[in-house]
């Protein structure tokens, strides 16, 4: 479904025109590796197949992910492409 942004009222509309609400929070591993950990639930640091069960449980339909600079460019001009595919 398309959604836009109704620049009158500054709100998200769907395709019907409805106000749409974003449920959502950042998504954000600032140290080395720069990804959370896919394979194992852990509260602090993962974000596995149990923690979108459990976000999307709670009605949580948005997530912002954040990304690192210093894990996309390793060096002047040299770019992790292998980080850039897992983010």
């Amino acid at each position: 479904m398309q959604i836009k942004i109704d620049s009158e009222n500054r709100i998200f509309r769907d395709g019907y025109g409805r106000h749409t609400l974003f449920h959502g929070f950042n998504v954000i591993y600032k140290v080395p590796p720069y990804i959370p950990d896919e394979a194992a639930f852990d509260p602090q640091n993962s974000l596995s197949d149990e923690d979108i069960a459990d976000l999307k449980n709670w009605g949580v339909n948005f997530v912002r992910l954040g990304v690192m600079w210093e894990a996309v460019e390793t060096a002047p001009g040299v770019y992790n492409s292998t980080y850039l595919d897992e983010a």
